[in-house]
């Protein structure tokens, strides 16, 4: 029995080895059934998934072919209703806006109609917001340009804005802007004489006698037939003592009917004893005031004194008939008329 022990010993010592590798061989094989039996169930619910996505996207885009011719007329009614409401509401802009608008509602009723049939047509709401976008959008851009553009100022409207800038200034005592502005004025402008004038007096008020004449003899130069121009002129010559020189810038014009210019050329040329031109300038004075004494009793002191008797005595007479006389002038014309043997 001893050695059928000894016998069975070894055989039972090797035996647990084939055990144990069976077991670990049948463990690997399971595992590596349960990872492929996983991934195919992945797999086969993945593609039934994708399946199952590409029905479903199929069946709603038949859904949306099926609804769409029937959905289209009734929208784009809608919305040319919606465009005639704003065509009613754009009534109150100016014609150029308006049209604007017609042509963006023209541009979104087209835009609607000829839509691809993927996309949903739009609704009323949506084209409102489309108008206004693009409303807004031209009227910034129009805002814009007018912002930018500025209008250059005619030579006409500069030389006027100017000169009220100047005749304030004068008004407020600012006499050196006043000067300032007429010399702007005569520099775009050397024809406008009422700048030439006025800047003249701000000189001679400020004893700028040799400037007031150059000034004025530049317009002169300009126009000749200026007797205003030729009126200041002799004033400064006269605040000067100038007789001869007043004198000299008057005679040339001595046709010119003004009253204040002839009376003015009548007494310097009595001064400086040019009788003939103060003849002259009397005998226009009698013609642009004939009902006036004062001319008659003028015109009969110079033919006095240019030892014209008789026609001074004639002159004296015809000045007492005129009843503007005053009783001194009157009293002086008898008191001549009696010295000279009438």
């Amino acid at each position: 029995m001893l050695k059928d022990l000894e016998h069975r010993a070894p055989e039972q010592g090797q035996a647990p080895m084939p055990a144990v590798a069976t077991q670990k061989s049948s463990t690997l094989k399971i595992v590596s059934i349960s990872v492929v039996v996983l991934l195919s169930l992945n797999a086969l619910g993945f593609y039934i998934w994708n399946l199952q996505e590409q029905v479903a996207k199929s069946y709603e885009q038949q859904q949306v072919l099926s609804s769409k011719p029937q959905a289209q007329q009734p929208e784009v009614s809608s919305a040319k209703l919606q465009v005639a409401e704003n065509i009613q509401e754009q009534a109150a802009l100016p014609q150029q806006e308006k049209q604007n608008v017609k042509a963006i509602q023209t541009e979104t009723v087209a835009e609607q109609l000829t839509l691809p049939n993927t996309e949903p047509p739009k609704t009323p709401e949506v084209i409102k917001s489309i108008i206004s976008k693009k409303s807004s959008k031209k009227s910034s851009k129009k805002t814009g340009e007018m912002s930018i553009s500025r209008r250059q100022l005619t030579s006409e409207e500069l030389v006027n804005q100017k000169l009220m800038r100047a005749e304030k200034a004068v008004n407020l005592n600012k006499l050196s802007k006043a000067e300032q502005l007429f010399e702007e004025i005569l520099i775009i402008k050397p024809t406008d004489k009422q700048a030439r004038k006025k800047l003249a007096a701000l000189w001679f008020g400020r004893k700028s006698y040799q400037q007031a004449v150059n000034l004025l003899s530049q317009g002169i130069a300009i126009d000749k037939n200026d007797g205003e121009l030729r009126l200041l002129k002799a004033r400064i010559y006269l605040s000067q003592g100038q007789h001869e020189a007043a004198f000299n810038t008057l005679k040339p014009l001595a046709s010119f009917e003004q009253e204040e210019y002839q009376v003015m050329l009548a007494n310097i040329a009595q001064q400086i004893e040019q009788y003939p031109s103060a003849i002259s300038a009397y005998k226009l004075l009698i013609k642009m005031q004939p009902y006036s004494g004062r001319w008659y009793l003028g015109l009969a002191i110079v033919y006095d004194k240019n030892s014209q008797f008789s026609l001074a005595i004639n002159k004296y007479a015809l000045a007492l008939t005129k009843t503007d006389l005053s009783i001194s002038s009157a009293k002086f014309a008898k008191q001549r008329m009696q010295a000279l043997g009438e």
